[in-house]
């Protein structure tokens, strides 16, 4: 009987020992490959999330071998409970249980920055400025498209001497307080790069440059609310291109006013805003405009990839419902505007 206790308490303590051993080899750090040696990934703890949705969401993005390892880890450290939302940077590589430290430890140096799209640079840079995190001494206008044209193949048929409006891609970021304007131009062109890797083909067969698809893109964004329009108002404005047509875009104008000039009630525009002498006055200059009139989100950068034909010629928005209103005939759009826009 005695011989029968030893060997059941030998099982059990070999049980235990190789469990303790399995559940220390899963928190062990995720073998990296050779491209993602030293690279960080974005990871998102939404507020709201469960310990076990954020160490599957480990598990899933391959930042930890085992979610059921580093759930019993907070377990046991009392920590399930106590894991902060935020947007975090995480190595590939990292241990989990320092992942599960600063997880629980939160990012009090860091906030929570939405660019929503449309935004132009000027917007963007009094936002970061207002909430503290671009460094008080610097500014994104002082960085040119030529700083960065070495590391981005997207920005090569782009002129060198033009700021980065138009690239900064509209996202939630979360950045440092008094981040320098390099690292914070930096991370959006990361993920302007990120967004577009899947649009390769369309780029290609686009007949326009890729410095011309954002501006077109830009306008898009700056015309039509709705996503549905969208592509139809990029095949208008090719076609009128095509055709020696001046675009008659207000958002160039209004851009022209309120980001360059810097009018107040740059908004509204006048018939003497028409006569403008700028390269961003569309109805008085054919083609696109100088360069982009805003930082567009992927939506309109599809639709400027993805014309649609049309019988249409002429398009107006309804600023009641933000909706689309288009016309085949000149006659038919000054019918509109009056009916919508007097």
């Amino acid at each position: 009987m005695k011989q029968f206790i030893i060997l059941v308490l030998s099982v059990y303590l070999i049980g235990i020992i190789f469990f303790i051993g399995v559940f220390y080899y899963q928190l062990k750090p995720v073998t990296v490959s050779a491209e993602n040696q030293n690279q960080s990934i974005q990871f998102i703890v939404e507020k709201g999330n469960g310990f076990k949705e954020i160490a599957e969401n480990l598990e899933n993005q391959n930042l930890i071998k085992s979610a059921q390892a580093f759930k019993m880890y907070l377990l046991v450290k009392g920590w399930a409970n106590k894991l902060q939302p935020g947007i975090y940077q995480i190595n590939y590589g990292a241990k989990p249980v320092d992942i599960a430290k600063t997880l629980l430890l939160g990012m009090p140096n860091e906030k929570t920055i939405v660019i929503p799209e449309g935004y132009t640079l000027l917007n963007i840079e009094n936002k970061l400025k207002s909430e503290g995190v671009l460094n008080e001494n610097e500014s994104l206008f002082d960085l040119k498209i030529a700083d960065f044209q070495n590391e981005y193949d997207f920005l090569k048929d782009s002129p060198a001497d033009a700021n980065l409006e138009g690239f900064l891609f509209p996202d939630t970021y979360r950045f440092k307080i008094n981040s320098p304007s390099t690292l914070i131009a930096t991370r959006m062109l990361d993920n302007f790069e990120k967004n577009i890797s899947n649009l390769s083909e369309e780029i290609k067969n686009s007949s326009l440059s890729f410095y011309q698809i954002i501006i077109l893109a830009s306008i898009i964004e700056g015309e039509v609310p709705h996503e549905k329009d969208r592509p139809l108002v990029a095949g208008i404005l090719l076609k009128r291109m095509e055709n020696k047509m001046p675009l008659q875009v207000d958002a160039s104008i209004i851009y022209y006013k309120c980001n360059i000039l810097k009018t107040d009630d740059c908004r509204k525009i006048s018939p003497d805003d028409l006569k403008t002498d700028s390269s961003y006055n569309t109805y008085k200059n054919k083609g696109l405009p100088k360069g982009p009139i805003n930082n567009p989100g992927l939506s309109a950068i599809k639709a400027a990839l993805n014309p649609l034909d049309s019988p249409y010629w002429y398009y107006l928005s309804d600023p009641q419902t933000g909706n689309t209103i288009f016309s085949k005939t000149l006659k038919e759009h000054n019918q509109a505007i009056k009916q919508y826009l007097k």
